[in-house]
């Protein structure tokens, strides 16, 4: 590793050791549920019900009153039963505007993307994920959790190339994590948990975002 990489890698080892919490959108609420895939994208994450956990998040713990940065992570076993982690925040979803993180004014309008293309087997896809309508209106945590005592949330996963439509991937159904759920939601990792065959692109892009991951990674394991 060069000499930028690593100090690239170390200031995020830093930031988690002394935050003691991952870097990215520290605080939020467990989740777990069921995706069921479209068939189209059965090969990718096996058929009928698949197990999920998730995590939604605020990026910089503004009130809820104040827009800000939604985060959407998720796991899901591939058709291998294997880990495979996504990490979205509020994006826009159009086409300069999926790379852009963009503040959203509550949970039910908030639109997630991937900021970065995934290549299954073709084109560069991006992937979107929206809430069901019924979701808080604000982006305050306590609004969640209280939505969450009686509600499930639903979440819409799609992909779209660039110019292309988008195409519906799965369904995404969760309530809020018992006990036992919430011991295993942690830490997310989209650049280590991931099908051998699925890229992310830009492959600049994917490494360092891969430095990144490392360090908050290795500051959390030193706690």
């Amino acid at each position: 590793m060069d000499l930028p990489a690593k100090l690239f890698e170390t200031a995020f080892d830093v930031v988690a050791k002394v935050r003691n919490a991952r870097v990215f959108h520290p605080g939020g609420i467990a989740l777990s549920g069921r995706l069921h895939a479209e068939p189209e994208f059965e090969d990718l994450f096996g058929e009928g019900e698949r197990a999920v956990i998730a995590r939604l998040s605020k990026g910089t713990s503004t009130p809820g009153i104040v827009p800000d940065i939604l985060g959407f992570a998720f796991r899901v076993l591939d058709r291998d039963d294997r880990r495979w982690d996504f990490a979205l925040a509020t994006t826009g979803t159009g086409t300069l505007g999926r790379f852009l993180l963009t503040p959203a004014r509550g949970w039910a309008s908030a639109r997630y993307g991937s900021l970065m293309a995934y290549r299954f087997d073709g084109q560069p896809l991006w992937l979107f994920a929206e809430p069901d309508s019924d979701q808080p209106s604000t982006a305050s945590i306590a609004a969640m959790t209280t939505h969450l005592r009686e509600n499930a949330l639903t979440f819409t996963l799609s992909a779209s190339s660039l110019r292309g439509p988008s195409r519906k991937v799965a369904t995404i159904t969760l309530h809020r994590a018992d006990s036992t759920e919430r011991a295993v939601v942690n830490a997310f990792d989209p650049m280590e948990n991931r099908p051998n065959d699925v890229e992310l692109l830009p492959k600049f892009v994917s490494d360092i975002r891969e430095l990144a991951y490392a360090g908050s990674r290795q500051g959390r394991d030193a706690q």
